[in-house]
């Protein structure tokens, strides 16, 4: 499925850095079995500031569980900062999920339906008390998701409780509705995931707001620390091989007292990782944690 040459893998843990050492991406199979495989390639040019992947996988048994979640890091030597410290979070980008053997199919999502897909596009932010926990995927105490999109009955952790009259926000013209449970392999860790009423193909917004809602009504405190940010999908299942593009994805965060730059490249949990790197085994602290994660997401039967 994957060359093993240049800025592709099919290695289970593996990263590789941007040209400017501001993107890390990772192909992070925490739940890999043999009933399947996951190619991933990278674009490690981010002269225009954007981050470009594609990953192809499928996985024919397991059909409730997470396989992976291939994913592009910010890196920035303003992570870890306090919540009160943060002005902004703009991400924008596009994307695409397609059957590999039928990239213009008519109607994607049926085509993806065809062969069983199960997914979701999630970005992911860790928070804590602790500015080195908050670093940690798996010991943060918060994971807050904003979700993108989902094939196949996919859903947020603690959707049995969801009701009509659970919270709901819009930012970026798009109305989130919030979703809170707690990790089933770490029950310390409390989820919250903002989910769209319906899929999105890009977007083009300040999801900080969603933060600051968590802030405002209590559930977060404001000296609390963001310290670990990823963006991807979660691969569940598929009879045949799906492709997930992710094009000129960019995040960017915004702080009101700057850090010294003096530090190259990145926080320290980044150390190791080159810029501009092709792909390497294992390569730091930043891209593997959430390969611990435990279950994201259920899928509903």
């Amino acid at each position: 499925m994957c060359a093993a040459y240049g800025a592709s893998t099919a290695d289970q843990f593996a990263g590789a850095t941007s040209d400017s050492g501001k993107y890390l991406y990772g192909s992070n199979q925490w739940g890999w079995d043999d009933s399947g495989a996951q190619c991933m390639t990278v674009g490690l040019d981010d002269s225009n500031d954007a981050a470009s992947f594609n990953v192809t996988w499928s996985w024919t048994e397991r059909d409730v569980w997470v396989h992976s979640y291939p994913n592009v890091g910010l890196q920035s030597v303003q992570l870890p900062s306090r919540l009160d410290n943060v002005k902004s979070f703009n991400v924008s980008g596009a994307w695409d999920m397609y059957p590999t053997a039928d990239p213009n199919a008519a109607n994607k999502t049926e085509a993806l339906m065809a062969i069983g897909a199960k997914a979701d596009i999630a970005l992911d932010m860790f928070i804590d008390g602790n500015n080195i926990t908050s670093m940690n995927a798996s010991a943060a105490a918060f994971e807050v998701m904003v979700w993108s999109a989902v094939w196949g009955g996919v859903a947020p952790i603690g959707y049995q409780t969801f009701n009509a009259e659970s919270p709901k926000h819009t930012v970026g013209g798009v109305e989130y509705s919030l979703y809170s449970g707690f990790n089933q392999q770490y029950q310390k860790q409390a989820v919250f995931s903002w989910v769209p009423a319906e899929n999105q193909n890009g977007i083009d917004a300040n999801l900080w707001e969603l933060v600051e809602y968590l802030v405002n009504n209590g559930t977060l405190t404001s000296d609390m620390y963001i310290g670990l940010i990823q963006w991807g999908t979660e691969t569940v299942h598929a009879t045949q091989n799906v492709t997930f593009e992710m094009q000129k994805a960019q995040m960017d965060l915004s702080v009101i007292k700057q850090k010294p730059t003096t530090t190259k490249g990145s926080p320290p949990a980044t150390a190791g990782a080159s810029k501009g790197a092709a792909f390497h085994v294992a390569p730091t602290g930043f891209a593997l944690p959430a390969a611990a994660m435990g279950l994201a997401a259920a899928v509903l039967l």
